[in-house]
């Protein structure tokens, strides 16, 4: 009786020590897996998200505009696979109008990298972009940054609108300064503009929103009702999504005038907002359930 005890106490004890050893290597095995998520698998293989926008009621697919929105590319020094991957990307889809909603340039960047990148792309596709806050702790040449853009088919706008003429189609597109380290003046970017079929506005922060929205309504009360302007769609990025999440669930840490704004559609009615989650990364070099985006809008004008 004794011996079978042993034989007993024994088969449980390995028992034991098996299931321990399970449990660890199945811990290690999903600590490397969220490693290599985070350092690899959220930062290379970006989203595309795809929406329409526009006049749905009135769907015609032959008068379709494709518009990609690029947020927070936060290119340093070099141009590495992760954006050679994005430029082919871009070339496929091979979009109407480029929107670039800021950070383009990181804290610790230059214009080169940029004008490397651009290169890539085609040049005939328009491009317009704004300021990050990021650009500002460059400490970057606004002359310099405009001619880069300049150079690629862009435009710098900086408490500025104007309008382009997108396959037939009239686009007023207006670009704020940045809200954290900027000057934003609504008032000052709307000057002369009257009202428009086609008005996209694009911020940096999210949060911008919230003013703007405000001094739109002060801008229109001194307008007859044929003269009012009527933003659509403001589009923004700034947040990356959170860029590190407890798996989509809860935020701990949001960069400064982030706003309650963490991805996608916001506001009931005109202007709709959509955050995007943005391509590159700051203050860490991963992301965790913040996939890196691009965003393809199908307009139907």
């Amino acid at each position: 009786m004794g011996s079978w005890i042993k034989r007993l106490f024994y088969s449980e004890t390995m028992l034991r020590q098996k299931h321990k050893q399970a449990l660890f290597y199945a811990g290690l095995a999903g600590a490397a897996i969220a490693v290599l998520d985070a350092l690899v698998l959220e930062r290379y293989f970006f989203q595309i998200k795809r929406y329409a926008i526009g006049n749905l009621n009135a769907k015609d697919e032959n008068s379709r505009l494709k518009l990609l929105l690029l947020t927070d590319l936060h290119l340093e020094k070099i141009v590495d696979s992760r954006y050679t991957r994005l430029a082919e990307t871009i070339n496929q889809i091979q979009p109407d109008l480029i929107l670039m909603a800021g950070d383009s340039v990181d804290a610790d960047g230059k214009n080169q990298p940029l004008d490397e990148f651009l290169n890539l792309l085609p040049k005939q596709i328009p491009k317009v972009a704004i300021l990050g806050n990021h650009e500002y702790k460059a400490d970057i040449s606004l002359d310099a940054l405009r001619n880069v853009y300049r150079k690629h088919n862009g435009d710098l706008l900086v408490n500025e609108s104007k309008a382009y003429d997108i396959q037939g189609t009239r686009f007023m597109i207006t670009g704020l300064d940045d809200m954290l380290n900027g000057d934003a003046n609504l008032f000052q970017a709307l000057e002369n503009v009257g009202s428009e079929r086609h008005h996209l506005a694009l911020i940096h922060s999210p949060l911008q929103q919230e003013q703007l929205r405000k001094d739109l309504a002060r801008l229109n009360a001194g307008r007859s009702e044929a003269d009012k302007i009527s933003i659509s769609y403001l589009f923004a990025g700034h947040n990356h999504g959170g860029q590190v999440t407890f798996f989509g669930l809860f935020t701990p840490i949001l960069p400064p005038k982030a706003g309650e704004y963490i991805s996608g559609w916001y506001n009931k009615e005109k202007p709709f907002l959509y955050v995007s989650k943005g391509f590159g990364t700051s203050t860490v070099p991963f992301r965790f359930w913040a996939r890196a985006e691009i965003t393809l809008l199908h307009y139907y004008p």
